[in-house]
């Protein structure tokens, strides 16, 4: 068992100055989680006054939509308020992007490719003043002068 003094937290979780717990609390995903977080006693509610709190609570509440020039092709499901999944029901080229542009702070994305029969994969950035074209490849001109893409396959 591991016991809080072994890594120099005295009190535990409550032993923790106010911008650890402010990490803490930048790493949760879901709303209602933080809520809980914040509710735990009178030490972990304080952190509502910090001046880091409010950035934080934005990335929380972050809204996650896709343009999506190929409705026939492309379904976007939302899993569970934070986790989405984007299901592609033909087989060509499409680029799909995010309506958000994001540039505040440092931002995580992950992705899960699968069933993807051998077909080239990729994830990357977009410049945001660029409009990706329908059934658009990210690999060839002009869009490689706007797309930066980290991709996985035997194609490109």
């Amino acid at each position: 068992m591991t016991v809080p003094k072994e890594f120099n937290v005295i009190g535990g979780l409550l032993g923790l100055g106010p911008d650890i717990l402010l990490d803490v609390l930048s790493d949760i995903r879901l709303v209602s989680n933080a809520v809980q977080f914040l509710g735990v006693c009178q030490k972990t509610h304080q952190l509502i006054h910090h001046q880091r709190f409010i950035r934080i609570i934005e990335q929380l509440s972050f809204p996650i939509a896709i343009i999506n020039k190929e409705p026939d092709d492309v379904e976007f499901v939302d899993i569970d308020g934070v986790q989405k999944k984007i299901n592609k029901n033909k087989c060509y080229t499409s680029t799909i992007s995010l309506v958000q542009v994001l540039n505040n702070g440092i931002w995580s994305l992950e992705a899960i490719f699968q069933n993807t029969y051998g077909y080239t994969v990729a994830i990357g950035i977009v410049r945001d003043s660029y409009d990706i074209p329908a059934k658009a490849c990210y690999a060839y001109q002009p869009h490689t002068d706007h797309i930066a893409a980290f991709s996985g396959g035997f194609e490109y």
